[in-house]
């Protein structure tokens, strides 16, 4: 028989397939850490059992690459056929729970049933709770363990693990797995409350949210837990100044303590129970080298001098490289990736699915003590590690890189990129920016672009605060356009029609041709900010008097011309005014061919108000998808298969959420899935008023933000 901690081992390898022994990735809980995280145990308690459990042919070892370790082979354990046969019966299945959002990987909880105990006790009475306790003492793992122990209480359960870039609006859209929600907290909450009740939301290390948005996370909570949803909210005290309910977390006791020890000599047990005050972070880093009598007795000198001083030059790098990330990363876009093996068996880093991330302990530590010149050049140094990628999904990530590095705030790539990303990325961005503006608010470009950021998520009165100082600081003398149009954009945002008006009379351009094709947009903006069954603004089309083509080449006069007699044409349809419509058809053949798939557009969506049959394919995904918009309108077809279409269309194309007319598009699906859809209307209609927003159709949002309210109150549901 094996003993108690060979008998663990041999439990959680017996959920693995035989073929694992083939395969070229292997995961890593077959590793040495990932075993010891799976049963509760040091990884150095661990080299004994497996040693013996190897002897006496229970497991074999092989070398293989491990999944999310680097690309060099590690030791990887299996199970024998002796060694399955050895299994208790009752210990032979291994759970598995289902929690969405971004939560850490399961990690064996040795202790803390009275804690545990505490916190159901507290949820069965109580909706939110905060388990408050210094770095590395548990906090995640006791919420991660009570969730395991208790899920079957829960319909469905949510985890969010904060970060320094983290907002009401990242963290429900990391819960709900859905992008580009309003940032509104109302929306937000409408959103959430089409969920079932009976669920559990976990925001994890809170301490680590900006300031800018600690408020708006607090009332996020306070909101959904006057909707008797159950939250737990861990974090490093001190906690808000709101009333709460707390359970605060110390040590291990020394039993359970010394249970994390299992294959220590016992006259070693005691001494480091004892050295590390039940800590477990602290005691997990152990190994049987370490001397205790030479080290100051508190975990931060221990780190220091017992973990992080004996290592390598590139240990230390890689550990580094992780401090300055601001979010769990992919190994893959790592330097020292091939050290991630090490760092993993001193118990340095933490997995996230696919991701790693440095304890937050070790983390604030290191930055801590770490010089202003050396973490800028550790940005500095990462950027040009990613400039080295083509993707675009870390485009934020080298945002918040080049902002940190600090060797040029407006260099070639910032240039090139910066505004855009805070448009995609708003809340992150916003979060970035506020930290950059309190360690130094006498850079206008942060103010810029925490402008953007604002404006992309609806306040205008912090956009409106932020330019105004942004242009103090001289930020907008070299961008006179994007200033004047991102000022049109908050007095449109706040209401001021009037002046957005004058605003817009005010902007200029460099060159006449970008100011065309801006105007352009502006008109095609105004014709689809509206919701089903309203009719285009007809003043929209009145900005074509103020577009000259006379300084143009002939190329981009006739781009003009076919973009001009597209709106033109639509307008007709609209007002039922065909003869009209016909004319401008004719009149553009000279400038574009009969068989044009402009033409032929135009031709096709005349059919369809007049009911005429007319086939018409495009491979254009934009012009499609305004197809099935205009058939969505007028045709009385099922539209739950135009809806079906569209779908499809936005899911296989995600760069659609880039482009102003795609965030339309996807606005309007929205909004008809809320028509057709009843059941589906209040988190239909939120989702469709955060895209109109962000597609800047704030008439569109507003309306439906009306009739969404109407709805609520006439079905009992406000």
């Amino acid at each position: 028989m094996a003993k108690q901690t060979e008998q663990r081992i041999l439990v959680w390898l017996n959920q693995f397939d035989d073929s694992l022994q083939d395969a070229w990735d292997v995961p890593r809980e077959n590793s040495l850490p990932g075993i010891a995280d799976a049963i509760g145990v040091v990884r150095s308690a661990l080299h004994t059992p497996l040693k013996n459990l190897q002897k006496e042919n229970m497991i074999i070892v092989k070398q293989a690459h491990v999944i999310n370790g680097g690309s060099r082979k590690r030791n990887v354990h299996f199970i024998t056929e002796k060694g399955r046969k050895s299994c208790k019966k009752n210990e032979n299945a291994i759970t598995s729970i289902e929690i969405k959002g971004n939560p850490p990987n399961k990690i064996k909880l040795i202790g803390r049933e009275k804690e545990i105990e505490k916190i159901d006790s507290v949820l069965s009475k109580e909706n939110s709770i905060w388990i408050s306790g210094i770095a590395g003492i548990g906090k995640t793992a006791i919420i991660r363990s009570f969730i395991d122990k208790n899920s079957q209480n829960y319909s469905e359960i949510y985890w969010y693990t904060a970060t320094s870039i983290s907002s009401p609006k990242t963290i429900v859209e990391t819960w709900l797995g859905i992008s580009k929600l309003s940032s509104q907290i109302e929306h937000l909450i409408a959103i959430i409350k089409n969920e079932i009740k009976n669920n559990l939301f976990v925001i994890d290390n809170f301490e680590q949210i900006d300031e800018r948005f600690k408020k708006d996370v607090i009332e996020l909570i306070l909101k959904l837990s006057d909707l008797k949803f159950k939250i737990i909210i861990s974090s490093r005290p001190p906690l808000p100044n709101i009333k709460l309910n707390e359970i605060e977390i110390f040590g291990l006791e020394p039993d359970s303590a010394k249970l994390l020890l299992q294959g220590f000599e016992k006259s070693e047990v005691n001494k480091i129970v004892e050295y590390f005050d039940g800590h477990p972070l602290g005691i997990t880093m152990v190994n049987e080298e370490m001397s205790f009598e030479s080290t100051q007795k508190d975990i931060s000198s221990f780190l220091q001098n017992e973990i992080l001083a004996p290592l390598t030059e590139e240990n230390l790098n890689a550990i580094y490289e992780l401090a300055i990330q601001p979010e769990p990363i992919e190994i893959k876009y790592l330097f020292y990736k091939e050290q991630i093996e090490n760092l993993d068996n001193l118990s340095l880093i933490k997995y996230y699915d696919n991701k790693v991330f440095l304890h937050n302990f070790v983390k604030n530590l290191l930055i801590s003590q770490m010089e202003e010149k050396k973490r800028e050049g550790l940005h500095f140094n990462f950027v040009k590690q990613l400039s080295k990628f083509s993707e675009q999904n870390f485009s934020f990530l080298r945002l918040f890189h080049e902002i940190q590095a600090k060797k040029e705030v407006m260099g070639g790539w910032l240039q090139k990129n910066a505004d855009k990303i805070c448009n995609e990325f708003p809340a992150k961005a916003s979060a970035l920016f506020h930290n950059m503006i309190s360690n130094n608010r006498k850079n206008g470009e942060y103010y810029w672009f925490a402008s953007i950021s604002e404006c992309e998520l609806g306040n205008w009165k912090n956009a409106e605060e932020l330019i105004k100082n942004a242009s103090k600081l001289g930020a907008l003398e070299k961008r006179k356009s994007k200033a004047s149009i991102l000022n049109y954009r908050i007095a449109r945002l706040s209401g001021e029609i009037t002046e957005s008006e004058k605003l817009f009379d005010e902007i200029e351009y460099n060159e006449e041709y970008e100011y065309i094709k801006f105007i352009i947009a502006e008109i095609s903006r105004k014709i689809d900010d509206r919701i089903p069954d309203e009719l285009p603004n007809k003043n929209s089309i009145s900005l074509l008097q103020k577009i000259n083509l006379n300084s143009l080449n002939m190329e981009q006069k006739r781009n003009c011309l076919i973009a001009m007699a597209i709106i033109k044409h639509t307008l007709s349809l609209y007002e039922k005014d065909f003869e009209k419509a016909e004319n401008i058809r004719n009149e553009i053949t000279e400038l574009t061919s009969n068989k044009s798939e402009v033409l032929q557009e135009m031709i096709w969506k005349k059919a369809i108000v007049l009911n005429e049959k007319f086939d018409f394919e495009t491979n254009n995904i934009l012009r499609n998808i305004g197809l099935i918009c205009w058939k969505l309108e007028f045709e009385n077809t099922n539209k739950s298969d135009l809806l079906l279409q569209l779908k499809s269309i936005i899911n296989n194309n995600l760069e659609l959420e880039n482009r102003p007319a795609g965030r339309r598009a996807i606005a309007i699906y929205w909004t008809w899935l809320g028509i057709l859809e009843e059941e589906k209307r209040a988190f239909a209609w939120t989702q469709a008023i955060g895209r109109w927003n962000s597609a800047e159709c704030y008439n569109a949002s507003n309306k439906l933000q009306k009739k969404l309210h109407r709805w609520l109150i006439k079905t009992g549901r406000a």
